[in-house]
């Protein structure tokens, strides 16, 4: 069987990186990548396991006529049997294509909470119009997908009711992570350390794209006054995107020059947890965050916004949770994670729960259970007709 994957780039964030992931770990699907736009930090990870990506590099940020002129070709020539979207950019265009290949099973992914009250919420009236402007175009086009995976219980139910979709049509597979991953050497985590110079401070980490509703401006409130009683604690922020001159700007009208540093998109991502005392992530809305994930796999203590998409990645009480926005709850929950003595409890839960749930073999055995389950179900609808 063969699954032609279609997303926006392989810059290496969230959804890519999942998908990615997956991709990496089938075993009787045979995948293909394309992807539409520049940035391609993990074309290499798939180049090394033979898997074929068609690299569009379209300029034109909509230029979905160009991007459908371009890949009809490629499906013409590769034949797959099911193409799975990611992302809206690409999810647009692949339901352009289901008009010229109606046959071709279509899958779709739901990511995140795009359309859920705390995402419009952190816009401006003039950019809640435009994000209802697509939440419209994507509810109107939804009708072309005949299947979605779903990478939460959370995001379901939201893009359910957000997209009008049947429910029976979306099945839910958590985002998965390669455990063996998040064992870096003792030698390249004291490389790491020394690199940053970190000896003798107390370290909080948050890994996750540069942008408003991820609470990073929150997240620099709040350790600012704890970094007033205590001058030693470092805060490290891995990640990349518009926000960083927002960001930049804080840090130093806060004065926190020398206790925030941002380190931008980051490949060390084990090493960085392992060097860290804790994670701290601050979101408003989310998918299954895999940043998350991957904080409970290497067992860092987490400080993490308590909205519905967070709370599924834990065990109950796996983490300290405070509400989303609150700032002073926030330093608090800082504060309170310094002084506990029963972490070790919290983080093992968490990490047996991430076993059972987050493991990506399991994970890309769940894909392609699915992937036969939905082509059984067509060839079986074909027959009827």
């Amino acid at each position: 069987m063969k699954v032609l994957f279609l997303i926006d780039s392989l810059k290496g964030y969230g959804a890519e990186k999942s998908i990615v992931q997956i991709a990496l770990h089938l075993e009787e699907v045979t995948p293909i990548f394309i992807h539409l736009y520049k940035g391609d930090k993990l074309k290499s990870s798939l180049d090394k396991k033979g898997i074929k990506v068609y690299s569009m590099e379209l300029d034109a940020e909509y230029s979905f006529k160009d991007a459908l002129n371009s890949i009809t070709p490629i499906i013409e020539g590769e034949k797959p049997e099911i193409i799975h979207s990611t992302l809206f950019r690409a999810d647009m265009v692949a339901r352009k294509l289901k008009n010229v290949f109606p046959h071709i099973v279509l899958v779709g992914s739901l990511v995140s909470n795009s359309y859920g009250i705390n995402r419009y919420k952190q816009l401006s009236p003039i950019s809640r119009i435009k994000l209802f402007s697509t939440q419209l175009r994507d509810r109107m086009t939804a009708s072309k997908v005949d299947f979605f995976v779903c990478n939460s219980k959370a995001i379901k139910k939201s893009n359910i009711k957000a997209l009008g979709i049947p429910g029976n049509n979306v099945k839910v597979i958590y985002r998965g992570r390669c455990f063996d991953d998040y064992l870096p050497t003792a030698e390249s985590v004291s490389l790491l350390k020394k690199e940053l110079n970190l000896d003798g401070h107390t370290v909080f980490l948050n890994v996750s794209r540069l942008h408003k509703g991820k609470g990073q401006l929150d997240l620099l409130k709040s350790f600012k006054v704890l970094n007033t009683q205590n001058p030693k604690l470092i805060l490290l922020i891995a990640g990349e995107g518009s926000f960083r001159v927002e960001l930049e700007d804080l840090i130093n009208s806060l004065g926190l020059e020398n206790n925030v540093f941002l380190l931008g998109y980051r490949e060390d991502i084990p090493e960085l947890l392992a060097i860290s005392d804790y994670f701290v992530f601050t979101s408003y809305f989310e998918g299954l965050p895999g940043a998350l994930i991957e904080a409970i796999i290497s067992k860092t203590p987490s400080i993490v916004s308590d909205i519905a998409e967070n709370r599924e990645c834990f065990v109950e009480n796996g983490a300290l949770f405070y509400k989303s926005g609150n700032i002073l709850e926030l330093s608090k929950k800082m504060e309170e994670a310094l002084l506990m003595n029963n972490w070790q409890e919290k983080v093992d839960a968490s990490y047996k729960y991430a076993e059972e749930n987050f493991d990506i073999a399991k994970v890309s055995l769940q894909y392609e259970n699915f992937y036969k389950e939905i082509i059984s179900k067509s060839e079986k609808l074909d027959e009827n007709i």
